[in-house]
């Protein structure tokens, strides 16, 4: 397993520590959420700040009229800016401060989301994204969001 470190960064280290979101020993995706809804790493930028995850759309997920339950949709958001967050706080735990989500357009059952997410600051305790949702199939916009993160003293080592 690739332990993130302080210091200096490679776009290398960044692709490898996100793709190790499959292993279920990953300690930021091996219970909870993570380990139920499976995201998938998709593309990561180091220089820019920036990481796609896909998310299958699953038959629990669905409201009564069948498309994705807005609760799940912000979810994949919290989930992936929070993965972001986590990479560039290292070891310290993350906690999200706030979300918040606009839905443009319904998600079927049998949509692929990818959540596009991006740092648009970084400081020593809160972290700002925005980010969207978007369809695989025709590259639908589906919703957005903006998210504000803290890093915690608590590092994944430490019991919470």
């Amino acid at each position: 397993m690739i332990v993130l470190k302080e210091g200096v960064s490679s776009q290398e280290d960044m692709q490898a520590w996100f793709s190790q979101l499959s292993d279920p020993e990953f300690p930021v995706s091996r219970s909870g959420l993570l380990a139920l809804l499976k995201p998938q790493f998709v593309s990561c930028d180091l220089e820019q700040k920036t990481a796609v995850f896909a998310f299958d759309v699953k038959e629990w997920e669905l409201n009564p009229e069948g498309g994705l339950h807005g609760g799940i949709i912000v979810t994949g958001f919290d989930i992936s800016c929070g993965l972001l967050c986590h990479y560039f706080a290292k070891q310290h735990m993350v906690s999200t401060v706030n979300i918040t989500t606009a839905f443009l357009k319904p998600i079927r059952p049998d949509d692929k989301v990818l959540y596009h997410v991006q740092v648009t600051s970084l400081g020593h305790t809160l972290v700002s994204l925005t980010a969207e949702a978007r369809l695989e199939r025709e590259n639908i916009l589906a919703a957005t969001a903006t998210a504000t993160f803290m890093i915690l003293h608590k590092t994944f080592s430490e019991p919470i």
